[in-house]
């Protein structure tokens, strides 16, 4: 699977079978936005759950400890 992480544009195996359309066709699209596309093994792109950043940011951050 492409998909674009700016949008919900997204491209798989069972849209089309062709691996070189769907390469084409994320190319493409990134020409026309500028978004940022991605590969996936997976059937669904995967998504960041709607936390707030602080979460993210404390997770990353080595722990004063």
């Amino acid at each position: 699977m492409k998909y674009c992480l700016n949008c919900d544009w997204s491209t798989s195996a069972t849209d089309e079978p062709s691996a070189s359309v769907r390469s084409r066709a994320a190319i493409a699209h990134h020409v026309e936005t500028g978004h940022t596309i991605d590969s996936s093994e997976g059937v669904v792109p995967p998504r960041i759950p709607d936390l707030p950043d602080a979460v993210f940011v404390g997770d990353l951050l080595p722990s004063s400890d």
